[in-house]
Protein backbone atom coordinates (compact mmCIF):
# COMPACT_ATOMS: atom_id res chain seq x y z
CA UNK A 1 0.00 0.00 0.00
CA UNK A 2 2.70 2.13 0.99
CA UNK A 3 5.03 1.77 -2.35
CA UNK A 4 1.51 1.97 -4.55
CA UNK A 5 1.00 5.73 -2.27
CA UNK A 6 4.39 6.56 -3.33
CA UNK A 7 3.92 5.27 -7.15
CA UNK A 8 1.15 7.99 -7.10
CA UNK A 9 2.84 10.81 -5.63
CA UNK A 10 6.11 10.15 -7.76
CA UNK A 11 3.58 10.35 -10.78
CA UNK A 12 2.02 12.95 -9.63
CA UNK A 13 5.41 15.14 -9.40
CA UNK A 14 6.66 14.00 -12.45
CA UNK A 15 3.16 15.59 -14.08
CA UNK A 16 3.74 19.07 -12.18
CA UNK A 17 7.29 19.14 -12.86
CA UNK A 18 6.30 18.84 -17.10
CA UNK A 19 3.74 21.10 -16.49
CA UNK A 20 5.94 23.50 -15.34
CA UNK A 21 8.74 22.64 -17.69
CA UNK A 22 6.02 23.47 -20.17
CA UNK A 23 5.12 26.80 -18.80
CA UNK A 24 8.76 28.02 -18.44
CA UNK A 25 9.69 27.44 -21.69
CA UNK A 26 6.02 28.60 -23.70
CA UNK A 27 6.35 31.92 -21.58
CA UNK A 28 9.50 32.99 -23.06
CA UNK A 29 7.88 33.12 -26.46
CA UNK A 30 4.95 35.24 -25.58
CA UNK A 31 7.35 37.86 -23.59
CA UNK A 32 8.73 37.87 -26.98
CA UNK A 33 6.18 38.56 -28.91
CA UNK A 34 4.70 41.12 -26.74
CA UNK A 35 8.71 42.52 -26.73
CA UNK A 36 8.47 42.48 -30.35
CA UNK A 37 5.16 44.49 -30.40
CA UNK A 38 6.32 46.69 -27.99
CA UNK A 39 9.62 47.69 -30.19
CA UNK A 40 7.62 47.86 -33.12
CA UNK A 41 5.23 50.48 -31.52
CA UNK A 42 8.61 52.15 -30.29
CA UNK A 43 9.91 52.71 -33.75
CA UNK A 44 7.11 54.25 -35.05
CA UNK A 45 7.84 58.34 -35.69
CA UNK A 46 5.40 60.42 -36.26
CA UNK A 47 6.77 63.59 -38.59
CA UNK A 48 7.37 66.81 -37.73
CA UNK A 49 4.70 69.41 -38.64
CA UNK A 50 5.71 72.24 -40.96
CA UNK A 51 6.69 75.52 -38.88
CA UNK A 52 4.06 78.05 -39.65
CA UNK A 53 4.34 82.11 -40.00
CA UNK A 54 3.81 82.33 -35.86
CA UNK A 55 6.29 79.81 -34.98
CA UNK A 56 8.64 81.47 -37.35
CA UNK A 57 8.34 85.05 -36.28
CA UNK A 58 8.17 83.45 -32.56
CA UNK A 59 11.46 82.03 -33.20
CA UNK A 60 13.07 85.11 -34.86
CA UNK A 61 11.81 87.15 -31.67
CA UNK A 62 13.33 84.90 -29.17
CA UNK A 63 16.62 84.56 -31.40
CA UNK A 64 16.17 89.07 -30.78
CA UNK A 65 15.54 89.11 -27.73
CA UNK A 66 18.36 86.59 -26.65
CA UNK A 67 21.09 89.14 -28.91
CA UNK A 68 19.97 92.29 -27.60
CA UNK A 69 20.85 90.65 -24.41
CA UNK A 70 23.97 89.12 -25.07
CA UNK A 71 22.99 85.57 -24.45
CA UNK A 72 24.29 82.41 -26.71
CA UNK A 73 21.22 80.73 -28.06
CA UNK A 74 22.97 78.37 -30.45
CA UNK A 75 22.02 75.74 -27.82
CA UNK A 76 18.48 76.64 -28.13
CA UNK A 77 18.50 76.86 -32.07
CA UNK A 78 19.54 73.26 -32.98
CA UNK A 79 16.35 71.95 -33.03
CA UNK A 80 15.16 74.03 -36.14
CA UNK A 81 17.94 73.17 -38.15
CA UNK A 82 16.16 71.39 -40.95
CA UNK A 83 12.90 71.94 -39.97
CA UNK A 84 10.05 71.94 -43.01
CA UNK A 85 8.37 75.55 -42.91
CA UNK A 86 5.52 77.23 -44.75
CA UNK A 87 5.46 80.74 -44.50
CA UNK A 88 2.02 82.65 -45.87
CA UNK A 89 2.33 86.97 -46.54
CA UNK A 90 -0.88 88.49 -47.62
CA UNK A 91 -0.36 91.16 -50.42
CA UNK A 92 -2.65 93.60 -51.84
CA UNK A 93 -4.87 94.59 -49.48
CA UNK A 94 -7.36 96.92 -49.75
CA UNK A 95 -6.53 99.80 -48.29
CA UNK A 96 -3.31 99.02 -47.61
CA UNK A 97 -0.15 101.34 -49.48
CA UNK A 98 1.26 98.75 -52.43
CA UNK A 99 4.56 97.61 -52.29
CA UNK A 100 6.61 98.10 -55.50
CA UNK A 101 8.10 94.12 -54.53
CA UNK A 102 4.62 92.21 -54.13
CA UNK A 103 1.43 93.61 -56.07
CA UNK A 104 -1.14 92.70 -57.73
CA UNK A 105 -3.66 94.12 -60.46
CA UNK A 106 -7.02 93.19 -62.16
CA UNK A 107 -8.52 93.80 -65.61
CA UNK A 108 -12.14 93.36 -65.34
CA UNK A 109 -12.52 94.02 -69.56
CA UNK A 110 -10.95 90.61 -69.97
CA UNK A 111 -10.87 88.91 -66.68
CA UNK A 112 -7.03 88.54 -66.54
CA UNK A 113 -4.83 89.19 -62.98
CA UNK A 114 -1.51 90.41 -62.98
CA UNK A 115 0.70 89.45 -60.24
CA UNK A 116 4.04 90.27 -59.63
CA UNK A 117 6.40 88.97 -56.71
CA UNK A 118 10.27 89.99 -55.93
CA UNK A 119 12.77 88.65 -53.68
CA UNK A 120 13.13 91.85 -51.50
CA UNK A 121 16.57 91.08 -49.41
CA UNK A 122 19.80 91.74 -50.67
CA UNK A 123 23.12 91.53 -49.20
CA UNK A 124 23.26 95.02 -49.69
CA UNK A 125 20.04 95.84 -47.15
CA UNK A 126 21.63 93.62 -44.47
CA UNK A 127 23.04 95.38 -41.81
CA UNK A 128 26.75 96.50 -42.17
CA UNK A 129 27.71 95.50 -38.51
CA UNK A 130 26.44 92.04 -39.33
CA UNK A 131 29.69 90.73 -40.11
CA UNK A 132 27.72 86.71 -41.10
CA UNK A 133 28.11 87.25 -44.75
CA UNK A 134 31.91 87.01 -44.83
CA UNK A 135 31.64 83.58 -46.43
CA UNK A 136 28.64 84.35 -48.20
CA UNK A 137 28.40 85.90 -51.59
CA UNK A 138 24.87 86.26 -52.04
CA UNK A 139 21.10 86.10 -50.74
CA UNK A 140 17.70 85.95 -51.90
CA UNK A 141 15.20 86.54 -49.42
CA UNK A 142 11.99 87.65 -49.16
CA UNK A 143 10.92 89.98 -45.63
CA UNK A 144 7.84 89.75 -43.85
CA UNK A 145 5.61 92.47 -43.67
CA UNK A 146 4.18 93.22 -40.45
CA UNK A 147 5.95 90.28 -38.96
CA UNK A 148 4.42 91.14 -35.35
CA UNK A 149 0.91 89.70 -37.27
CA UNK A 150 1.15 86.23 -36.18
CA UNK A 151 -1.10 85.10 -38.81
CA UNK A 152 -1.43 85.66 -42.70
CA UNK A 153 -4.42 88.91 -43.29
CA UNK A 154 -5.90 92.00 -44.32
CA UNK A 155 -5.44 94.70 -41.61
CA UNK A 156 -8.18 96.59 -40.26
CA UNK A 157 -8.47 100.67 -41.47
CA UNK A 158 -6.78 101.61 -38.29
CA UNK A 159 -3.76 99.89 -38.20
CA UNK A 160 -3.54 99.58 -42.20
CA UNK A 161 -2.40 103.25 -42.94
CA UNK A 162 0.11 103.01 -39.88
CA UNK A 163 3.87 103.07 -41.30
CA UNK A 164 5.79 99.93 -39.90
CA UNK A 165 8.09 100.10 -36.36
CA UNK A 166 8.73 96.14 -35.95
CA UNK A 167 11.92 94.41 -36.71
CA UNK A 168 12.86 93.49 -39.95
CA UNK A 169 12.29 89.50 -40.37
CA UNK A 170 13.21 88.02 -42.83
CA UNK A 171 13.54 84.52 -44.57
CA UNK A 172 16.46 84.14 -47.10
CA UNK A 173 18.78 81.90 -48.66
CA UNK A 174 22.17 82.55 -48.52
CA UNK A 175 25.01 81.21 -51.27
CA UNK A 176 28.79 80.66 -51.45
CA UNK A 177 30.77 80.67 -53.58
CA UNK A 178 30.47 76.62 -53.71
CA UNK A 179 26.78 76.52 -54.41
CA UNK A 180 25.18 75.95 -57.70
CA UNK A 181 24.02 79.10 -59.72
CA UNK A 182 21.63 77.16 -61.40
CA UNK A 183 19.40 75.66 -58.73
CA UNK A 184 19.45 79.28 -56.90
CA UNK A 185 15.77 80.24 -56.57
CA UNK A 186 14.87 83.46 -58.83
CA UNK A 187 14.63 86.78 -57.80
CA UNK A 188 10.96 87.76 -59.31
CA UNK A 189 8.02 85.83 -59.88
CA UNK A 190 4.95 86.79 -62.13
CA UNK A 191 2.10 85.57 -63.31
CA UNK A 192 -0.74 86.20 -66.07
CA UNK A 193 -3.83 84.33 -65.21
CA UNK A 194 -7.77 84.88 -66.57
CA UNK A 195 -9.70 85.07 -63.25
CA UNK A 196 -13.92 84.93 -63.81
CA UNK A 197 -14.80 86.00 -60.07
CA UNK A 198 -13.20 89.24 -59.13
CA UNK A 199 -14.87 89.50 -56.17
CA UNK A 200 -12.70 86.98 -54.56
CA UNK A 201 -9.78 88.48 -55.01
CA UNK A 202 -11.12 91.62 -52.56
CA UNK A 203 -9.58 90.46 -49.75
CA UNK A 204 -5.46 89.96 -51.36
CA UNK A 205 -3.67 87.19 -52.37
CA UNK A 206 -1.13 85.09 -50.47
CA UNK A 207 2.54 84.69 -51.04
CA UNK A 208 3.32 81.57 -49.84
CA UNK A 209 7.08 80.37 -49.32
CA UNK A 210 7.85 76.77 -48.28
CA UNK A 211 11.30 75.10 -47.50
CA UNK A 212 13.54 73.25 -44.65
CA UNK A 213 15.73 75.84 -42.63
CA UNK A 214 19.14 75.44 -42.87
CA UNK A 215 22.55 76.36 -41.10
CA UNK A 216 24.23 79.48 -41.41
CA UNK A 217 27.92 79.94 -40.95
CA UNK A 218 28.00 80.30 -37.11
CA UNK A 219 25.72 77.09 -36.27
CA UNK A 220 22.74 78.91 -35.88
CA UNK A 221 19.78 78.73 -38.00
CA UNK A 222 18.82 82.60 -37.07
CA UNK A 223 21.06 85.62 -36.98
CA UNK A 224 20.33 89.15 -35.66
CA UNK A 225 22.05 92.31 -35.50
CA UNK A 226 21.19 95.83 -35.68
CA UNK A 227 22.38 99.04 -37.05
CA UNK A 228 21.18 102.24 -38.27
CA UNK A 229 17.13 101.96 -37.95
CA UNK A 230 15.26 98.72 -36.67
CA UNK A 231 17.10 95.36 -35.95
CA UNK A 232 17.13 92.73 -38.64
CA UNK A 233 16.77 89.17 -38.40
CA UNK A 234 17.81 86.66 -41.14
CA UNK A 235 16.23 82.92 -40.65
CA UNK A 236 18.18 80.93 -43.26
CA UNK A 237 16.23 78.60 -45.23
CA UNK A 238 16.42 76.34 -48.69
CA UNK A 239 13.43 77.03 -50.92
CA UNK A 240 11.70 74.56 -52.23
CA UNK A 241 8.20 76.16 -53.24
CA UNK A 242 6.94 79.46 -53.91
CA UNK A 243 3.54 80.02 -54.81
CA UNK A 244 0.79 82.57 -55.05
CA UNK A 245 -2.75 81.52 -53.45
CA UNK A 246 -6.00 82.98 -53.31
CA UNK A 247 -6.85 82.90 -49.64
CA UNK A 248 -10.91 83.00 -49.86
CA UNK A 249 -10.36 79.57 -51.76
CA UNK A 250 -7.13 78.05 -51.62
CA UNK A 251 -6.40 77.90 -55.21
CA UNK A 252 -3.26 78.38 -56.32
CA UNK A 253 -2.87 81.07 -58.73
CA UNK A 254 1.01 80.08 -59.93
CA UNK A 255 3.57 78.15 -58.28
CA UNK A 256 7.35 77.44 -58.67
CA UNK A 257 9.64 74.68 -57.32
CA UNK A 258 13.02 74.74 -56.38
CA UNK A 259 15.12 71.45 -56.01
Amino acid sequence: MVHRRLASMSAILAIFAVSACGRKESEPESNSVATEESNSSAAIVLPESKLDREELVLAALRALSATALGHDDAKAQEGLKGREFELRMRFGCPGVPASPARGWTYDEKDNVLRAHINADLSAEEVPASDLLLKGYEGVAGFTVDRPLLLTSGCPVAQFAAMPPVEPVIAVAQLFTSEDSRIQRPERSYEITKKVDAIARLTAGLDLVLSGRLAELSDGRTIHCAAADGPPTCLIAVKFDRVAIENPTDGSVLGEWSHW
